[in-house]
């Protein structure tokens, strides 16, 4: 039996930082037999008191994939890496505390979190990957992602996919609020995720937007999930839907933020079976103190769906993060400029190393401006008129959704004497 104990920061402390934890940590010293190669994980003893009496083992830093970490932790740090153990072999009832106080130095020295692996309790109790609000009355940027997809091929499961990956990956993401209309009725914290899930059998249920935790604003599920195919609207003539995350873009300046938030976006591009992904730098948020409103200056925007969820073509200009399924991959690959990142799923290619909009990615990359072949793009047509890319994937281009067979709601003409 031991007692266990788990550290989890951002990145591994070397022996030096390691030992001056241990030296700050009254009664407790290392075994002089200390291993000064730091190139895989230690296993070091702490000795307590005058008589060097064992108290623990410390093992680690062992790297921890984002599967690996608790939500709670991840909750808690931003950007998690490495993990050490601690343990009380033969759970000492001495030397436990001694252990509880190490553990906690520990973290606090690589700005971490520790976890009681008896009870599941953290320290700090606070999370400390909090984003700065803004000022009162500044205008602001954001960050606006959009995920496409089509009806039949998103996952039945993909509300509670959702809650799960955000809790994973981008906790800020998770849902406070939700529902159809505003105020939001839904309360994630007091209706549990059923709820959440639950909102998208109902009559609305193919619009559910959401509130979230800064530096995340909204979400927004444009789509029919749960197979509620009742919420397929008689207008509709196609089966192009949308999942769409709204984020400050001063956040995703810090690498460590803005590599969750990739992390994420793929994460959620694969569970959707997205065949197209949007991270386009939006300009010009009024940021009352507790709600974001468009400006008078803000420029007219282009999304690639009609109203009745037909496919349009990709971006007529470049934006900051692009995924692409295997339908548009090998058609755009040869084409692109900036990075590229291949995956299983799909390729995301990036530009630049931080959040940019369209404008000054152009200003880097001059000649991108028709980053695309103009055959693969939607015709950007300020009159909102509906405009058709020359060339798409027939997959994207088949009306696979019928319209019901009745309309929702069937108005009676009364004719007098019948």
């Amino acid at each position: 039996m031991s007692y266990d104990l788990a550290v989890y920061m951002p990145e591994a402390l070397d022996l030096d930082a390691l030992t001056a934890v241990v030296d700050e940590s009254p009664g407790l010293r290392l075994e002089e037999s200390v291993d000064t190669d730091l190139s895989g994980p230690q296993f070091l003893r702490l000795l307590r008191g005058k008589k060097a009496a064992y108290c623990s083992t410390l093992e680690g830093p062992f790297d921890v994939e984002v599967d690996d970490i608790p939500d709670e932790v991840t909750a808690s740090v931003l950007g998690v890496g490495t993990m050490y153990s601690i343990l009380v072999e033969g759970s000492d009832p001495v030397a436990i505390p001694h252990a509880v106080r190490f553990a906690k130095r520990l973290a606090k020295a690589g700005q971490g979190v520790a976890m009681d692996l008896q009870t599941d309790e953290l320290w700090p109790k606070t999370s400390i990957r909090r984003a700065v609000k803004p000022e009162k009355d500044a205008i602001v940027d954001l960050v606006e992602v959009r995920w496409y997809h089509l009806m039949d091929e998103a996952p039945d499961d993909f509300p509670q996919r959702y809650l799960d990956l955000a809790r994973q990956i981008l906790p800020e993401a998770v849902p406070t609020r939700f529902g159809s209309f505003e105020p939001l009725q839904g309360n994630l914290a007091r209706d549990v995720d059923s709820a959440f899930t639950a909102a998208f059998a109902d009559e609305y249920g193919n619009s559910v937007f959401t509130k979230a935790t800064l530096p995340v604003s909204s979400s927004f599920f444009n789509g029919v999930f749960g197979g509620n195919t009742d919420q397929d609207r008689g207008y509709r003539d196609g089966d192009v839907q949308t999942v769409s995350l709204s984020v400050h873009r001063e956040i995703l300046e810090d690498p460590t933020w803005r590599k969750a938030f990739e992390r994420f976006v793929v994460a959620v591009a694969t569970e959707l079976r997205s065949f197209y992904t949007t991270v386009e730098v939006d300009p010009g948020w009024h940021w009352n103190g507790r709600s974001l409103w468009t400006t008078a200056s803000k420029t007219h925007r282009y999304y690639q769906t009609t109203s009745s969820g037909r496919w349009q073509g990709l971006a007529p200009h470049p934006t900051w993060l692009s995924w692409f399924s295997p339908l548009y991959a090998d058609l755009v690959r040869p084409h692109l400029q900036g990075t590229l990142v291949e995956y299983p799923d799909g390729l995301l290619h990036i530009f630049g190393d931080g959040p940019l909009d369209s404008h000054e990615i152009i200003e880097r990359w001059p000649n991108v401006a028709q980053w695309l072949p103009a055959e693969l793009t939607v015709v950007a047509d300020p009159s909102d008129k509906d405009q058709f890319a020359d060339l798409m994937p027939e997959r994207l281009t088949q009306m696979l959704v019928a319209p019901p067979t009745k309309p929702k709601f069937i108005y009676e003409v009364y004719r007098p004497g019948e």
